[in-house]
């Protein structure tokens, strides 16, 4: 059967991309409740591969470098002030209120509970809440926020100069932060600076987003048109996603459970994860239509994506939150009870913080810009 045509998106939103968001939001819950549950080692095959979920967190860092940078690349010129507004908006608001709840349950030391509250947490030894660790991946992401800007000013500079050099540059970059990634020195997260969780080690899954976004935006591009070839078999490249994962459960991409990955490991994992990356959100983008955007786009999984930061920030403190209420020990089975228990709490908080801290705020937000944009034009 022919391929369909493309389903290419300049404005950057796709029913299927809150899917994919809901897919990556699913990979982290899983993976937490199977290493609470001891499951990672108990169930064999099934527990590694849930306990490799946390390639979720990988492709949550790929949508941000795919929808942000292609908004530099539609907008060059938007100003950063306003960039910044929206993605501290965004961010913020649902992550503080989170964390104060950990804070009143846990009664942390006030200095880790501070760090949490700048988002620094990744840049000090020891600084750990068992009841919020998958926090550190939004301290990553503000880095990514942070340094963006820049680096789509540098790329809008260079591409003034050669049409062609920002996609090449890109793409050779991704290997080299591959390399990066290896070259980081492990870390034990109760006393040591955790290194491999800072951008530089992290960079590889933001860049296979901004390649995709270049991909999309420069059609033409000699690199595109190859991109676009190899999507046109997105059966046989989700056959290849999978079977990457499953390479990734196995020991050369690292432990399962909660220790440190680094050196050779962590570059094996992060070379697997973009491969991983690199087709779930480039079939979405720029592949045809198929059974898996199709379920992707659909009602329950968009609404999925569309609650998905709030079950990012909540599935954790609520499984934690069932092991002190109910005195089960860790490490001691019961998936199935746990998440039939913590997803409906989750999925309820995660409503909740949608409807009425993260929508509102980002209106709010979306106000204050136009409202700014209407004063520079006086």
């Amino acid at each position: 059967m022919a391929a369909q045509p493309a389903r290419t998106s300049l404005s950057g939103h796709d029913a299927a991309l809150d899917g994919l968001r809901a897919l990556a939001a699913g990979l982290v819950v899983v993976t937490h409740a199977a290493f609470l549950t001891g499951s990672v080692t108990s169930l064999g095959l099934l527990g590694r591969i849930l306990g490799r979920g946390d390639i979720g967190v990988a492709i949550f860092f790929a949508l941000s470098g795919y929808l942000l940078y292609l908004g530099f690349l539609r907008w060059p010129g938007q100003p950063v002030g306003s960039y910044y507004l929206r993605r501290a908006a965004r961010v913020l608001p649902a992550y503080l209120l989170t964390l104060a709840v950990v804070v009143a349950a846990t009664r942390p030391a006030p200095r880790d509970a501070l760090l949490h509250a700048l988002g620094l947490q990744i840049y000090a030894p020891g600084s750990h809440l068992p009841a919020f660790s998958q926090s550190w991946s939004i301290a990553t992401e503000l880095s990514f926020y942070a340094v963006l800007p820049a680096a789509a000013f540098g790329v809008h500079a260079l591409r003034s100069r050669n049409p062609q050099a920002p996609l090449r540059l890109l793409v050779v970059a991704l290997p080299l932060a591959v390399l990066i990634s290896g070259l980081t020195p492990g870390a034990d997260l109760e006393v040591d600076v955790p290194v491999e969780r800072w951008l530089p080690a992290r960079s590889a899954s933001f860049l296979v987003g901004m390649i995709l976004a270049e991909v999309v935006m420069d059609p033409g591009h000699p690199i595109s048109a190859r991109v676009r070839r190899w999507l046109r078999e997105p059966t046989a490249l989700l056959a290849m996603a999978a079977t990457t994962y499953l390479l990734a459960t196995t020991p050369i991409a690292g432990l399962l459970t909660l220790g440190t990955v680094s050196g050779g490991q962590l570059a094996v994992k992060m070379a697997l994860s973009c491969v991983i990356c690199a087709i779930l959100l480039g079939i979405v983008v720029l592949g045809p239509a198929t059974a898996y955007t199709r379920a992707l786009s659909s009602p329950v999984a968009t609404w999925l994506g569309r609650i998905s930061y709030g079950i990012f920030l909540w599935h954790l403190p609520v499984f934690t939150g069932l092991y002190a209420v109910t005195g089960v020990s860790y490490f001691a089975g019961g998936l199935i009870p746990l998440l039939a228990i913590g997803l409906p709490i989750t999925l309820a908080l995660a409503a909740a913080s949608h409807a009425w801290v993260e929508e509102p705020i980002m209106r709010w937000a979306a106000g204050s810009r136009r409202r700014g944009a209407r004063l520079d034009a006086r």
